[in-house]
């Protein structure tokens, strides 16, 4: 990363901040709720090749699960088909893990039979920790480029999968103004973010055989306040968008106007009348582990 710039990991309050500027900007949530309500069912749930006791929990893993809201919105999906679930959540920031934990309560009525495990932990962390427990559906839900060695974390989560399970992994897609921004602007990289792509996710199965279905979702949402520089939540969604600290203000003056323009080009976004549209695109990858 470029010196004096300093990476939105280096400052938990403050990443939390500008995610929540730019999932409420991104209606990211209700994109996901979306997703989970039209898609996921035939997506994951029916591809769940599992038989439980009468009394058996069907196993999930949450890997960095973040505030649960998508979480939720599967587990009620699982939940008409499997009646009782043990639903482990991978998350290492506590103030999410807050949030979680009072969504749950809230929509006690809707997850009833389901139990939770919570582990402030990084999936590294979990791994280390030893513990052997397989599972039937696995989640990570855009916090793979948070894992540090992806090809070698999404080996560990297959490894996890009982057979007949599902392994879900959402990324950005490879024409996403996400990736294209990323790849011209190397220097923002941090060692505490790995980002990525599905091209990559799947390449990474590919090699080993393993073989996955793709479902790409076409999103925009409007960054126009981005390059009002009096505005409070266009600094702090181009923060979130570069991962980046107060950008306009540590940032030497030539490179941020790279940064502004390069967002505001149709590499990144398009304009629709005065309002520019950021390409969020994003895909979502599905493993099914074959039944010995």
């Amino acid at each position: 990363m470029e010196s004096k710039l300093r990476s939105l990991f280096h400052d938990p309050e403050y990443y939390t901040k500008s995610f929540d500027c730019f999932a409420a900007l991104s209606a990211k949530f209700s994109e996901l709720a979306n997703w989970g309500e039209t898609v996921f069912g035939e997506a994951v749930v029916d591809k769940i090749k599992i038989t439980l006791g009468d009394n058996e929990e069907l196993r999930v893993l949450g890997v960095g699960s973040g505030s649960g809201e998508m979480d939720v919105q599967m587990l009620t999906k699982l939940l008409r088909r499997f009646p009782l679930i043990n639903n482990r959540v991978v998350e290492p920031a506590m103030d999410q893990l807050v949030k979680y934990k009072a969504l749950a309560q809230s929509k006690a009525n809707d997850l009833h039979g389901v139990t939770c495990d919570w582990r402030q932990q990084t999936i590294a962390q979990y791994e280390k920790a030893g513990d052997s427990k397989k599972f039937h559906f696995i989640s990570s839900i855009h916090s793979i480029y948070y894992v540090g060695d992806v090809d070698r974390c999404m080996m560990y989560l297959y490894d996890r999968l009982e057979p007949g399970g599902v392994l879900l992994v959402i990324t950005y897609s490879d024409d996403s103004g996400w990736w294209r921004f990323r790849n011209h602007f190397p220097s923002f990289q941090d060692s505490l973010v790995t980002f990525t792509n599905s091209s990559l996710i799947r390449g990474s199965l590919e090699r080993r055989g393993i073989p996955c279905t793709l479902y790409h979702q076409r999103s925009r949402f409007e960054i126009t306040q981005c390059f009002d520089e009096a505005s409070e939540e266009g600094a702090l969604l181009v923060d979130f968008l570069t991962h980046v600290i107060k950008l306009k203000e540590t940032a030497p003056a030539q490179l941020y106007k790279e940064v502004i323009e390069y967002l505001g080009s149709d590499h990144c976004s398009e304009k629709s009348g005065d309002d520019v549209l950021f390409n969020n695109y994003w895909d979502a990858v599905v493993v099914c582990k074959p039944v010995d």
